[in-house]
């Protein structure tokens, strides 16, 4: 019987040579792989959506990179986000963990999908991979929140959280993705024969105007010589949604203008916030003013992404006249 046992195992490691038929890639594998630029050859559709994002550039970007040396312990506190290892490796929703090897690559491919045994996590229906294994995770596509919230959710890092303050909106089909992921029809990957809904993997934020376009709404009421302007949150979150950026308000009657700024003030240690006058999810603000029936009145508001920008970088989103 062993001897029959014996002839069955060689016979069917013979034929696994004779056909060609390689283990599945590992980790490892999987690292390298992404490094000689196999998944660029394969996705090159997705991967030229994410080499355009803010993602791909979160480490190399000179902006964070400027703002990051001023703040202590920037190793445990910052770069984790900016480089991370494969979140499935270190915890959904769990502060991520600093890569060391092609930090340059910032937010990539690995880092979102790839799980400790080197298998590729994603929705249902994706396409099956000659290359790699698989696996269909109802967290990329029915709750991607926790997700996105290990970098976007820390409690210790309330300056650049969007998740904790989220809250199912009336419509429950809504999640991030529904906003920052639009859906696209494209293939899958270069052995794909026809096109398959997907996410597009450009996560548009505070830098597309259409985006901040739907951010608020801006409304005036006039009762006689009163008048009331009202901002109105219209986000998922906080607005603005991160602690370094500013809506800003601005009011013309008269020969006056005048500003009102929501937006946070970062501690010393870039983690925390000293101050907090955003608008809160669902918030409408009011402000009131005295102008005659015959004088017109104009409101506008603006984004402000960084806080040393003067008026001629702010990006105006919506005005209206009353």
């Amino acid at each position: 019987m062993q001897n029959i046992l014996l002839v069955f195992t060689l016979g069917y490691l013979l034929l696994l040579l004779t056909s060609g038929c390689q283990p599945p890639p590992n980790l490892a594998d999987m690292e390298s792989s992404f490094q000689t630029g196999d998944c660029q050859s394969c996705h090159s559709a997705i991967w030229k959506e994410w080499s355009r994002s803010l993602h791909a550039k979160s480490w190399t970007n000179p902006i964070y990179q400027q703002m990051a040396k001023d703040f202590p312990n920037r190793v445990k506190t910052c770069d984790p986000c900016h480089s991370p290892k494969p979140i499935l490796i270190t915890g959904l929703g769990k502060m991520p963990q600093l890569r060391q090897e092609k930090k340059e690559s910032g937010i990539n491919c690995l880092t979102c999908h790839v799980d400790d045994k080197g298998a590729m996590h994603g929705p249902k229906g994706f396409q099956s991979a000659n290359f790699h294994l698989n696996v269909e995770d109802p967290n990329y596509a029915q709750n991607p929140t926790q997700l996105c919230a290990s970098c976007h959710g820390q409690p210790s890092v309330a300056a650049h959280q969007q998740i904790i303050d989220w809250q199912l909106p009336e419509n429950k089909n809504q999640k991030c993705t529904t906003c920052h992921m639009s859906s696209v029809n494209r293939l899958h990957s270069n052995q794909s024969y026809n096109p398959k809904k997907g996410r597009k993997h450009t996560w548009k934020g505070s830098r597309s105007l259409s985006m901040l376009k739907r951010s608020a709404k801006l409304i005036i009421q006039r009762d006689n010589d009163k008048a009331t302007i009202t901002v109105v949150n219209k986000t998922g979150h906080h607005l603005p949604g991160d602690g370094l950026r500013a809506v800003i308000l601005e009011v013309t009657f008269n020969s006056e203008v005048k500003h009102h700024i929501f937006s946070a003030k970062i501690g010393r240690d870039g983690l925390s916030l000293e101050v907090d006058n955003r608008l809160k999810l669902k918030q409408s603000k009011d402000f009131y003013f005295v102008v005659p029936n015959n004088q017109p009145i104009k409101a506008k508001l603006f984004y402000r992404l960084l806080p040393y920008q003067d008026k001629t970088e702010w990006i105006e989103i919506m005005s209206t006249d009353g």
